[in-house]
């Protein structure tokens, strides 16, 4: 049976999920697996990468039960590549980085130095390297302010750290990231551009490798694969020890938008005409992964779970 849980959870086993609950985020169950929404859908609620399996049955209860559009998980890992992919780190030794590396490191502390921050701390003085960290992206906006300030204040007592980079006195770029028993997961970066030839995002790498990785033995996750478009972060923190961890893709639809997915497939050489825009970019984006899931059904490599 799907249930969809309120009350707090005891077990201290993933401090997300247990946060999500006691701030009346509505989490569903199935098959003991939590999930949360996201864009329409959902995704598992835990932030560690793990492969799932659901029987049809189970999907299909989980996509009627909770209203949403879709499912999207994975099942299992390869060890060669696959078009799908989420990225960790579970060592690091700056010893070990590319002498290029080492001296992008070196000369980013001689500019910048990293701290914690507190989340009260980047509402009240966080806005302008947010908002300006949209300058690289196109076709999106920076959130109001009054959003922002939410955003920031709603992660108050939660199981998060936030670091920020400094440029003198100047905010050049922060991050947030989810603290686990024994895991950290990356949930923003945002940096100001006009600070990044001064490799502040490598002084905010070192540190927070050097912290949780070296000196606690954690594994940092930074998420999978863009689904709207190619970015080169990944690329980026592949220089600092991170690896893909391949695997592949299940994407899972209601009944009553398979058939306009199929056809939107159909005519994908015609939308791809269409403008980068809000609503561009989500038949895009879905397109993408539409065609990432059919590329595991033409293509059934050996792989290790």
């Amino acid at each position: 049976m799907l249930r969809v849980l309120h009350a707090p959870v005891v077990s201290d086993s993933d401090a997300y999920i247990n946060w999500l609950q006691n701030t009346n985020h509505i989490v569903f169950e199935v098959a003991g697996i939590r999930w949360r929404a996201y864009q329409h859908g959902l995704i598992p609620a835990s932030l560690k990468p793990e492969p799932i399996k659901l029987s049809s049955a189970q999907e299909r209860e989980l996509l009627h039960k909770s209203g949403a559009l879709f499912l999207r998980y994975f099942t299992r890992t390869f060890e060669t590549p696959t078009p799908f992919w989420y990225t960790a780190c579970n060592e690091y030794d700056p010893k070990n980085l590319t002498r290029k590396t080492r001296t992008q490191v070196q000369r980013a502390y001689r500019a910048c130095r990293v701290e914690r921050i507190y989340p009260s701390w980047l509402s009240e003085n966080g806005y302008g390297c947010y908002a300006a960290a949209f300058a690289k992206y196109r076709n999106t906006r920076p959130d109001p302010k009054s959003k922002f300030e939410e955003e920031c204040l709603g992660s108050v007592g939660g199981p998060f750290d936030f670091w920020g980079v400094f440029v003198g006195d100047q905010l050049a770029g922060y991050v947030k990231y989810f603290v686990g028993t024994d895991y950290v997961a990356g949930l923003e970066m945002k940096l100001d551009p006009k600070y990044l030839s001064l490799n502040s995002s490598s002084a905010l790498q070192d540190t927070i490798l050097t912290s949780y990785v070296a000196n606690q033995s954690k594994t940092v996750y930074v998420g999978f694969r863009s689904l709207l478009h190619d970015t080169n972060i990944h690329d980026f923190l592949l220089r600092f020890g991170y690896r893909r961890v391949y695997c592949d893709f299940k994407l899972v639809y209601r009944r009553s938008i398979r058939g306009f997915v199929n056809l939107l497939f159909s005519l994908r050489k015609v939308a791809n005409y269409i403008p980068e825009s809000t609503w561009g970019n989500r038949i895009h984006s879905l397109l993408r992964q539409e065609g990432i899931r059919r590329s595991f059904e033409m293509n059934d490599s050996s792989c290790t779970v």
